[in-house]
């Protein structure tokens, strides 16, 4: 009930009004801030907001390649992290309408990160004229009535903004955005981290090891057997095998960008060293692609890596298994992946497929 409450008020008022209201000091307090960040960039700019704090390298990484992206414009660029209720007081005084707004990518549409979705819905809500990109995303809203109750908000939003674009990074969600946003632009391109070039070229003569990358939070599905399992092919490959993760332990948070952009090139660094990856994250199977790393992708809770795994089955040296209680499908998987002998990332050709994202950077 007071959910429901929450989200007539914001119909209402509109989600940064709301915001602003809700949280007067945290908004005062992000103007003295940010204010000479805006000040100091003259002309027309992009701006980049929702940069996460959080400590999931993979999220880091998405910064990362969305940064490279918007940094071969000619124009200027700001890139702000976290909350953008902090960001709504200078996003009102000085943003102009040549100004183009883009959105953090990544897993978050739905209620299962919901504050990364109200991050976005303060920007919507309050820059109607002017051009907002939202980088590649998966949706997923389940059907309980407080998802739905949500989903029904954000579909009033994002169908009032006359100039969204929204992108998929696969295409279930691809389908679930087309029908949840009719009044919006969508378009399908790949996760943003593989459009990142010149990184798989390890040397194999000094590869070694196996790398376990696999999910501990609320999306693992692996039980303890499986992993038992796992750990046994992995040794029958090279008894030095190891855990990894593309997560660090959350007391580090906040993670600034630079902080977060080394995280991501020593954990690049660590996988161009790995003989094998063996991993249920998603950012663990696009990791091994553009490091030319070989690797045996599992699906995870709902499905992201599979669906991302169809940009890349014509890799040779990704494999993927559906079931990671399958272990004679994994061991031959991990004899296929093993046994090739190149691992050109620029083969897989993903580049024109971010055509429609790069056309609308000016």
């Amino acid at each position: 009930m007071k959910t429901e409450i929450g989200l007539l008020i914001r119909d209402m008022l509109g989600d940064a009004r709301y915001a602003s209201l809700r949280h007067p000091k945290m908004v005062r307090r992000g103007f003295g801030g940010y204010e000479s960040v805006f000040r100091g960039v003259e002309g027309p700019k992009n701006i980049l907001l929702c940069c996460p704090e959080h400590t999931n390298i993979g999220d880091q990484a998405i910064t990362l390649a969305e940064c490279r992206m918007l940094q071969q414009s000619e124009r200027p660029f700001i890139a702000l992290s976290g909350d953008t209720t902090k960001t709504l007081k200078c996003l009102e005084r000085y943003v102009s309408q040549e100004d183009v707004v883009f959105l953090h990518g990544g897993g978050n549409m739905g209620t299962l990160y919901r504050n990364e979705e109200e991050y976005r819905l303060n920007v919507i809500s309050l820059l109607k004229h002017n051009r907002i990109v939202l980088f590649p995303q998966t949706m997923s809203y389940d059907d309980t009535a407080e998802s739905q109750r949500f989903l029904r908000h954000t579909q009033r939003v994002y169908g009032a903004h006359p100039d969204l674009h929204l992108f998929a990074r696969e295409q279930v969600s691809y389908e679930r955005m087309r029908k949840a946003y009719p009044n919006n632009d969508v378009q399908l391109v790949p996760d943003i981290v593989l459009s990142v070039q010149g990184e798989d070229n390890a040397d194999f003569t000094q590869r070694h090891g196996v790398l376990l990358c696999m999910r501990n939070d609320v999306e693992k599905t692996m039980t303890d057997s499986s992993r038992q399992m796992i750990e046994q092919i992995a040794a029958g490959v090279d008894s030095k095998f190891r855990y990894t993760d593309t997560t660090i332990d959350s007391k580090y948070a906040p993670i600034s960008q630079e902080q977060g952009k080394q995280l991501v090139l020593d954990k690049w660094e660590e996988f161009k060293h790995a003989r094998l990856v063996i991993t249920d994250r998603l950012h663990g199977m696009i990791f091994s692609a553009i490091t030319g790393t070989p690797c045996v992708a599992l699906n995870n809770s709902n499905g992201k890596v599979g669906f991302e795994y169809e940009w890349l089955k014509g890799l040779p040296y990704i494999g993927f298994v559906d079931d990671s209680t399958n272990k004679t499908a994994i061991i031959k998987a991990v004899k296929t992946v093993m046994a090739v002998g190149s691992t050109d990332f620029a083969s897989a050709g993903l580049g024109q497929q971010f055509g429609p994202l790069v056309n609308l950077i000016p």
